[in-house]
Protein backbone atom coordinates (compact mmCIF):
# COMPACT_ATOMS: atom_id res chain seq x y z
CA UNK A 1 0.00 0.00 0.00
CA UNK A 2 1.35 3.29 -1.05
CA UNK A 3 0.90 6.40 1.15
CA UNK A 4 -1.16 9.41 -0.67
CA UNK A 5 0.73 12.25 -0.87
CA UNK A 6 -1.31 15.57 -0.06
CA UNK A 7 -2.90 17.61 -2.98
CA UNK A 8 -3.70 20.62 -0.57
CA UNK A 9 -0.18 23.01 -0.92
CA UNK A 10 -0.89 24.27 2.62
CA UNK A 11 -0.20 20.94 3.47
CA UNK A 12 2.42 19.93 0.96
CA UNK A 13 4.56 23.11 2.51
CA UNK A 14 4.48 22.05 5.70
CA UNK A 15 5.78 18.82 4.99
CA UNK A 16 8.65 20.18 3.15
CA UNK A 17 8.93 22.59 6.46
CA UNK A 18 9.08 19.08 8.77
CA UNK A 19 11.49 17.65 6.25
CA UNK A 20 13.94 20.72 6.58
CA UNK A 21 13.62 21.50 10.26
CA UNK A 22 14.80 17.54 10.89
CA UNK A 23 17.60 17.94 8.54
CA UNK A 24 18.63 21.65 9.73
CA UNK A 25 17.99 21.90 13.19
CA UNK A 26 18.46 19.38 16.03
CA UNK A 27 17.07 20.25 19.66
CA UNK A 28 19.87 19.86 22.34
CA UNK A 29 20.59 20.30 26.01
CA UNK A 30 22.09 23.89 26.13
CA UNK A 31 22.27 24.48 29.77
CA UNK A 32 26.37 24.91 29.38
CA UNK A 33 26.03 26.66 26.07
CA UNK A 34 27.85 29.54 25.81
CA UNK A 35 26.08 33.14 24.32
CA UNK A 36 27.84 32.28 20.86
CA UNK A 37 25.94 28.46 21.39
CA UNK A 38 22.56 28.85 21.77
CA UNK A 39 22.72 31.64 19.20
CA UNK A 40 24.37 29.11 16.19
CA UNK A 41 21.34 26.89 17.50
CA UNK A 42 18.87 30.37 17.41
CA UNK A 43 20.43 30.26 13.55
CA UNK A 44 19.57 27.01 12.32
CA UNK A 45 16.11 26.99 14.22
CA UNK A 46 15.41 29.91 11.89
CA UNK A 47 17.13 28.39 8.89
CA UNK A 48 14.82 25.09 9.83
CA UNK A 49 11.32 27.21 10.44
CA UNK A 50 11.21 30.31 8.22
CA UNK A 51 12.56 30.97 4.14
CA UNK A 52 15.33 32.95 4.28
CA UNK A 53 14.41 35.73 1.76
CA UNK A 54 17.94 36.97 0.89
CA UNK A 55 21.38 37.21 2.32
CA UNK A 56 22.45 35.02 5.66
CA UNK A 57 21.20 35.95 9.16
CA UNK A 58 22.87 36.88 11.93
CA UNK A 59 22.80 36.68 15.48
CA UNK A 60 22.22 40.50 16.77
CA UNK A 61 21.90 40.10 20.77
CA UNK A 62 21.53 37.31 23.23
CA UNK A 63 21.74 38.00 26.91
CA UNK A 64 20.47 35.71 29.91
CA UNK A 65 16.62 36.28 30.88
CA UNK A 66 14.69 35.11 33.76
CA UNK A 67 10.47 34.54 33.65
CA UNK A 68 10.03 37.43 35.70
CA UNK A 69 12.08 39.87 33.24
CA UNK A 70 9.71 38.33 29.85
CA UNK A 71 6.88 40.33 31.26
CA UNK A 72 8.74 43.80 31.42
CA UNK A 73 9.94 43.18 27.56
CA UNK A 74 6.56 43.37 26.09
CA UNK A 75 6.84 40.20 24.62
CA UNK A 76 4.30 37.92 27.03
CA UNK A 77 4.20 35.57 29.58
CA UNK A 78 5.30 32.64 30.23
CA UNK A 79 3.97 30.01 32.36
CA UNK A 80 5.99 26.69 33.24
CA UNK A 81 4.98 23.69 34.74
CA UNK A 82 7.44 23.17 37.51
CA UNK A 83 10.57 24.99 37.89
CA UNK A 84 11.38 27.68 35.47
CA UNK A 85 14.67 26.41 32.99
CA UNK A 86 17.54 28.46 32.37
CA UNK A 87 16.15 30.89 29.42
CA UNK A 88 18.48 32.99 26.74
CA UNK A 89 16.87 35.78 24.66
CA UNK A 90 18.14 35.51 21.08
CA UNK A 91 17.66 38.31 18.61
CA UNK A 92 18.31 37.31 14.87
CA UNK A 93 18.47 39.67 11.92
CA UNK A 94 18.09 38.70 8.48
CA UNK A 95 15.39 38.84 5.66
CA UNK A 96 12.58 36.66 6.38
CA UNK A 97 9.12 35.11 5.28
CA UNK A 98 7.72 34.02 8.50
CA UNK A 99 4.45 33.13 7.32
CA UNK A 100 4.57 29.74 8.37
CA UNK A 101 3.65 31.10 12.00
CA UNK A 102 0.51 32.38 10.93
CA UNK A 103 -2.23 29.70 11.55
CA UNK A 104 -3.86 28.02 8.22
CA UNK A 105 -7.35 30.17 8.81
CA UNK A 106 -4.99 33.48 8.07
CA UNK A 107 -2.70 31.95 5.37
CA UNK A 108 -4.39 32.92 2.39
CA UNK A 109 -5.54 36.48 4.00
CA UNK A 110 -1.68 37.44 3.89
CA UNK A 111 0.56 34.88 1.82
CA UNK A 112 4.05 36.15 2.54
CA UNK A 113 4.47 37.72 5.86
CA UNK A 114 8.31 39.92 6.04
CA UNK A 115 10.12 40.29 8.86
CA UNK A 116 13.65 41.80 9.34
CA UNK A 117 13.87 40.57 13.28
CA UNK A 118 12.82 37.35 15.00
CA UNK A 119 13.15 37.32 18.79
CA UNK A 120 13.58 33.96 20.70
CA UNK A 121 13.44 33.25 24.42
CA UNK A 122 15.21 30.12 24.20
CA UNK A 123 14.55 27.07 27.29
CA UNK A 124 18.11 25.74 27.42
CA UNK A 125 16.81 22.43 29.13
CA UNK A 126 14.86 21.65 25.80
CA UNK A 127 17.39 23.20 23.68
CA UNK A 128 14.11 24.80 22.01
CA UNK A 129 12.66 28.61 21.65
CA UNK A 130 9.43 28.58 24.18
CA UNK A 131 8.58 32.01 22.72
CA UNK A 132 8.93 33.60 19.00
CA UNK A 133 8.57 37.34 17.80
CA UNK A 134 8.74 38.83 15.00
CA UNK A 135 9.79 42.50 13.79
CA UNK A 136 9.97 44.44 10.79
CA UNK A 137 12.87 46.85 12.26
CA UNK A 138 15.21 46.64 15.32
CA UNK A 139 13.50 50.06 16.67
CA UNK A 140 10.60 47.78 18.73
CA UNK A 141 12.94 45.40 19.96
CA UNK A 142 15.59 48.17 20.87
CA UNK A 143 12.89 50.09 22.68
CA UNK A 144 11.10 46.90 24.36
CA UNK A 145 14.19 45.49 25.36
CA UNK A 146 16.00 48.97 26.74
CA UNK A 147 19.12 48.18 24.80
CA UNK A 148 20.53 50.33 22.66
CA UNK A 149 23.29 47.82 21.20
CA UNK A 150 20.55 46.51 19.23
CA UNK A 151 20.46 48.24 15.96
CA UNK A 152 17.50 50.54 14.89
CA UNK A 153 17.49 48.92 10.99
Amino acid sequence: MTQNQPNNPHEKERLERARRSESLFQARLLVDASHEEVGKAALDYTKAKFNILSGAPTVAFTRSITNAEIPSTGLGKINFIGGEPPLMLVVVKGDFDVSSLATARFRDLKPRTQTKYIVYIFDLRAGIPCLTSTGATGEYFRRVLNDASLPDR
